[in-house]
């Protein structure tokens, strides 16, 4: 039962009090005993939002409180998710913690909707777009931009793809070469797999967690590192990271080519997180600032001959890993990001001569194509020379946009 009482109290902060999941769950969570199972459930319920919602409206007559929908959901997932949970363990559990949070009095319809869901026999919408919402968990809104956007097939086939469960880990090249990272790892007889971009695909363990706290290796996207190359540094060059923290894109150009970084970010505290980062991994050239991207400086106006624009955005394609984006996520805040990603990119253009990259983790067109469209339509003396969308595909690669804008005539 300890179990299911963690999670859910996990699961109250995130849903009534607007809790960041992996921050709530590193406070509560890390260190117990329990800490894997809890976790689990916890990312479970909140990845399977949307499908639990669903299930919930077709076995209740009357939408129950916050706090019994919650409890309702968690034991929904643990009845269809957790195997080695069994379903009248999981319901004396739920009825239990009903009665521990005071609703005694609903103890009894606790126990009857979570005794007789049967999901063999709730039905599907029979419109493919909302039945795949409900299969994916994803929002109706949100499926039916994609399917606008992608296609139905395409759609489905990213929003379906299974969590992947590695983490991207890459060497830091004044430390120690990839193939010294690999030696390291096959000592321990840990296993790997190389991605496209000169990284590795491995489990999280003590003893890699090591490499990263000695500055030997770092955890780093293949989407991020896919960013970075697109920089294409050089030697001499004079580079501006404006959204940088954590830090990790300005600290791998810092190992690409004897470059002069210049990184910002909007709060001191992100700052912090930058100058730790760089102190690991021993990145010496990396002047740190504070500077909001939305507020024009005229103090960088053609000071730098490249500009990473790795904005902020809705975060879409990273969801597998942030499952409680869905729940902060709504076309007025994608509306709201997207001029603020305009603001941005129209500032850094008067800080460049030569290129700027722009890319975020999301994957809808409102934060990608139409703003740099919009960007190179209204700026004629700047053009698009390269986009990729990148889509979750369940094996290691994230939902990523990267964009690559050359000033034309140069300065």
């Amino acid at each position: 039962m300890n179990d299911l009482i963690l999670a859910f109290e996990v699961l109250l902060s995130i849903y009534k009090d607007g809790a960041y999941s992996a921050i709530e769950l590193n406070r509560k969570v890390v260190g117990v005993s329990n800490q894997a199972i809890v976790t689990r459930m916890v990312y479970g319920v909140l990845q399977k939002d949307v499908q639990l919602e669903y299930y919930l409206g077709k076995i209740t007559s009357k939408r129950p409180s916050k706090t019994i929908a919650i409890l309702l959901k968690l034991g929904l997932y643990c009845i269809l998710y957790i195997d080695s949970m069994p379903k009248y363990a999981i319901v004396n559990n739920v009825v239990n913690i009903c009665e521990k949070y005071g609703k005694r009095q609903l103890k009894g319809f606790v126990n009857a909707t979570l005794k007789n869901f049967d999901v063999d026999k709730i039905d599907l919408p029979s419109d493919k777009v909302e039945r795949l919402s409900v299969t994916a968990s994803a929002p109706l809104w949100l499926v039916k931009k994609y399917v606008k956007q992608y296609g139905y097939d395409t759609s489905e086939s990213f929003l379906s793809a299974p969590t992947f469960t590695k983490e991207h880990l890459r060497n830091n090249s004044k430390k120690l070469s990839l193939q010294g990272l690999k030696d390291k790892l096959d000592k321990q007889n840990i296993e790997y797999t190389q991605s496209e971009v000169g990284g590795l695909f491995v489990g999280n363990c003590g003893f890699v967690k090591g490499l990263c706290e000695r500055g030997e290796a770092t955890f780093q996207s293949m989407t991020s590192m896919l960013a970075v190359k697109a920089m294409e540094v050089k030697d001499g060059e004079k580079i501006l990271d404006l959204c940088s923290a954590p830090g990790g894109k300005s600290i791998l150009m810092s190992e690409l080519a004897s470059v002069e970084i210049t990184a910002c970010d909007i709060h001191e505290h992100r700052l912090d997180l930058i100058r730790a980062y760089a102190n690991r991994m021993g990145a010496s050239n990396i002047k740190i600032l504070l500077n909001d991207a939305c507020e024009y400086n005229e103090n960088f106006v053609e000071r730098f001959d490249k500009t990473l624009c790795d904005v902020p955005c809705s975060g879409l394609g990273v969801v597998g890993k942030k499952p409680d984006i869905y729940l902060n996520t709504s076309q007025e805040k994608i509306n709201s990001l997207a001029d603020t990603q305009y603001k941005i990119l129209t500032n850094a253009s008067k800080y460049t001569k030569k290129r700027i990259v722009y890319s975020t983790c999301t994957t809808l067109r409102e934060e990608n194509y139409n703003v740099v469209g919009k960007f190179v339509k209204e700026n004629s003396e700047w053009q698009i020379t390269s986009s990729n969308q990148y889509l979750p595909n369940g094996k290691g690669q994230d939902g990523f946009f990267i964009a690559v804008l050359e000033r034309k005539y140069g300065k």
